[in-house]
C-alpha cells in the first residue's frame, strides 16, 4: 500500500476546550478542517496508516504545521470529537509543552513552520490541488489515482504550474476529502 500525504491549509487555531461542546457550527469553516482530519484517516470503517496528514495553521502570529502519522497515530478515533481533542493536545503544547494536557500522543508532532515548509519536502512527489468551483474537473478519477500528494484549501493560493489541479464539484472540504480517499480505495481494490 503506497504512502498518501494530505495537506490542509486551515484557518488560525480558534478551537478551545471551552467552545468544543457548544457546536461543531460555532467553530465555522475551522470545524469543517477539523472534521476533515477524521474524514481523512477512515474510510469503510478502516483506518488508513498509509496516511499522513499535514494540518497548517497558525496560533496567535505562528505559523504551525502539524503532522498526524498513520503508521504511528493512536487515539484518533471517526467522530469530529475525537480529531478536535488530538488537535486541542496539539494546541496544548504550542502554549505549554511541559504540561499534562500538552503531551504529544504517538504520531502527533509538531513544526513551527508555514504550508512552504510542506511544499518544499513533497517536490518530487506527485501533487494535486483539489478546489472548490461549481463544475467537476474531467477524469478527476484518474487524476486522484496517480497523484500522492493532495492539497486541500489552497483554493485561492497561486502553487508551481507543474500542479494539476481538480475540482469535485462546490462541496465542502470534508466532502472533498471523502471522495479523493474513496477513488482512492477503488484505486487500492
Amino acid at each position: 500500500m503506497h504512502s498518501h500525504f494530505f495537506i490542509f491549509n486551515a484557518p488560525p487555531v480558534s478551537l478551545t476546550k471551552s467552545n468544543l461542546y457548544t457546536s461543531e457550527n460555532s467553530l465555522g469553516e475551522e470545524g469543517l478542517f477539523i472534521k476533515s482530519i477524521s474524514d481523512a484517516f477512515f474510510l469503510s470503517n478502516e483506518f488508513r496508516k498509509s496516511l499522513f496528514l499535514y494540518y497548517c495553521t497558525s496560533y496567535k502570529t505562528n505559523q504551525y504545521v502539524v503532522i498526524f502519522d498513520g503508521k504511528r497515530l493512536r487515539y484518533l478515533g471517526p467522530s469530529f470529537f475525537s480529531a478536535a481533542h488530538l488537535l486541542l493536545r496539539a494546541i496544548n503544547h504550542i502554549i505549554d509543552p511541559t504540561s499534562k494536557s500538552g503531551k504529544l500522543t504517538p504520531g502527533l508532532n509538531i513544526v513551527e513552520a508555514s504550508f512552504e515548509w510542506v511544499i518544499e519536502k513533497h517536490l518530487e512527489d506527485m501533487c494535486l490541488k483539489v478546489i472548490r468551483t461549481d463544475e467537476i474537473s474531467f477524469n478527476h478519477q484518474k487524476k486522484i489515482t496517480n497523484a500522492n500528494v493532495f492539497l486541500f484549501g489552497f483554493d485561492n493560493i497561486n502553487l508551481p504550474d507543474r500542479y494539476e489541479i481538480v475540482s469535485l464539484g462546490p462541496i465542502d472540504l470534508d466532502e472533498q476529502v471523502i471522495l479523493t480517499n474513496y477513488d482512492l480505495e477503488m484505486k487500492e481494490k
